[in-house]
Parts: structure tokens; C-alpha cells; sequence
């Protein structure tokens, strides 16, 4: 059978009905007041002010006498010398240039979604955290330990000097200049041979400082695997062929703590800030939650 509930619906609902009337009943006399007009209007004055300022801002450059001082010391740093007046000129238009730059290019969202912005940022706060962990002077006892643990890497490594003919392959080939140090070593290597692009003379170099100089770790186990007074070669570098005549074999040996008190304290305090670097990272790290999500 068909029953009609409209009508004991309604009692149910009428009093939010009402409710409702009765806040719109109240509220309306609230908008009419001239109080709630001046403060949606002040709200309103403030918001668009703000807005109008900020943007205003945005093409005001101020360069501050700090900023000229800091432009001259950079070139001060740079250079050893003040710069001119025609000169520091050039480098505020410079940097008025780049702040436009700058300025427009984070209007248009630049910076958002870019890697190399990123890498910066992190970077400079990487930096900026490095400064603050400044070096702490450890006790004499602590630094005496420390040596202890690591005097190997103290040790003075082994060292040779030597004499070289050099064959430039930019110049004759490669072919050639290898065939033209083969034939000066068989008949004794007296024969000078292509101006060297290096120094002069090569004395008292590690291992890896002749494989910095000459681009080439096979010439460097080359001289350190000769024995003084022979000529040896031909001997590839990043240059081009050699040949080598060791003419002076230095041992290695180690160094005691105050022989190497100097290089032990910098090297402490570098260990030592990047510890608290590491700790103050893991202190940030805490903060966050990191959710990595795995790709399916």
C-alpha cells in the first residue's frame, strides 16, 4: 500500500530549514553595518597595496656602497690591482644585468623543474654548511693518536728525476716520431730531439706527479721501474714518445710526527669537518621523511 510520508517528513527537517533562515536572518543585518564595510574594504586596500608594492619591488634595483665594496674586492682577488673607475662602471652594469636576468627569469618559473638550479641550491647550501663547521684545534694528545693510526699516508713517497727526448707526433706522426726515438736509442740518445711543450727540467717527482705531468701512468712506471743512468724508451705520454734516463732515485721514507705535524693537523681537521658535516646532514635527514616508491 502507497503511504505518504511528506508530511511527518517535514516536522524532521524544519528545524534546519529554520536554522538555516536564522543565520541568513542574522548575517544580514551583520553585511548592512558600515563597520563590516570599512574592514572588508581596509582588508581589501591592504591586500591590493601589498600586491602593488611587491611588484613595484620587483623593478627596483638597489646596488648598496657593500655591494660596490664587494664588486672591487672580487676584482681586487681576481687581479691584484683595484679596478679603474671606467672599469668597476662596467662591472656594476654587469651585475645590474644579471639581477634583470635573474629577476625575469624566476617570473617565468624558471627555476622550477631544472636540474642544473637544483644542483646549484644544494650545492651552495653544501658549501654554506662547510663554512659553518669551522676547524677545531685538537689536543696534542688526540693529534699524536691520530698520527699513529695514519702515518703511512704520511710518508715522503719515492722520487726521481730524470732526462728526456721528447718526439712531438704533431709534428712528424705518429709512426714517425716513434721510428725516430727508436733509431736516437740505438745509437745512444745523444741527439736532442723535439721542444718539449713541459718544463725544462724534470727533478724529484712522485709517481703521480710525473703521471700529472706527462698524461701517462705507463711513462711514469716506466721511470720509476728504470735504473738510473740508462736510456730507455720509446715511452708514450699524452704528448708524444720519449725516451728516459733516470739520473737520480730517492727512496721512500717515513716521517716522523713533528716532521709532519703540519700536514697531520690539516688533514685531522678536514677528517674532522667532514664528520661533523656527515652529522649535521644526518641531524637534517631526521627531520625528514623520505618514501622511495618502487617502480613496477
Amino acid at each position: 500500500m502507497y503511504q505518504d510520508f511528506s508530511r511527518e517528513a517535514a516536522p524532521a527537517f524544519a528545524p534546519g530549514r529554520a536554522g538555516r533562515r536564522d543565520w541568513r536572518s542574522r548575517l544580514r543585518p551583520l553585511l548592512r553595518e558600515p563597520l563590516t564595510h570599512f574592514l572588508v574594504l581596509g582588508a581589501l586596500i591592504f591586500a591590493v597595496s601589498h600586491w602593488l608594492e611587491a611588484r613595484s619591488q620587483r623593478y627596483v634595483i638597489h646596488v648598496a656602497p657593500a655591494d660596490l665594496t664587494r664588486i672591487e674586492n672580487g676584482y681586487v682577488q681576481q687581479y691584484g690591482s683595484a679596478p679603474t673607475p671606467a672599469q668597476l662602471r662596467t662591472m656594476v652594469d654587469n651585475t645590474v644585468r644579471e639581477e634583470i636576468y635573474l629577476r625575469e627569469a624566476l617570473a617565468l618559473g624558471l627555476d622550477r623543474n631544472d636540474e642544473i638550479v637544483r644542483r646549484r641550491l644544494a650545492q651552495k647550501y653544501q658549501f654554506l654548511q662547510a663554512d659553518m663547521a669551522t676547524p677545531r684545534p685538537p689536543s696534542e694528545a688526540e693529534l699524536r693518536r691520530w698520527f699513529d693510526a695514519h702515518a703511512a699516508q704520511f710518508a715522503e713517497a719515492p722520487r726521481r728525476s730524470f732526462d728526456q727526448r721528447y718526439f712531438a707526433i704533431d709534428q712528424r706522426g705518429e709512426a714517425a716520431a716513434r721510428a725516430l726515438a727508436t733509431a736516437r736509442l740505438a745509437a745512444g740518445a745523444g741527439a736532442p730531439g723535439d721542444e718539449f711543450p713541459g718544463p725544462k727540467v724534470v727533478a724529484r717527482l712522485a709517481q703521480d706527479d710525473v703521471e700529472r705531468l706527462f698524461g701517462s701512468a705507463e711513462l711514469a712506471r716506466a721511470v720509476f721501474a728504470a735504473r738510473p743512468g740508462q736510456w730507455l724508451g720509446p715511452v708514450r705520454s699524452g704528448f708524444g714518445w720519449h725516451l728516459i734516463r733516470v739520473t737520480d732515485a730517492t727512496p721512500g721514507r717515513a716521517r716522523g710526527f713533528e716532521e709532519a705535524r703540519g700536514d697531520a693537523l690539516a688533514a685531522w681537521q678536514d677528517e674532522d669537518r667532514r664528520a661533523r658535516n656527515d652529522a649535521a646532514y644526518r641531524a637534517l635527514l631526521a627531520r625528514y621523511t623520505v618514501r622511495v616508491e618502487q617502480r613496477p
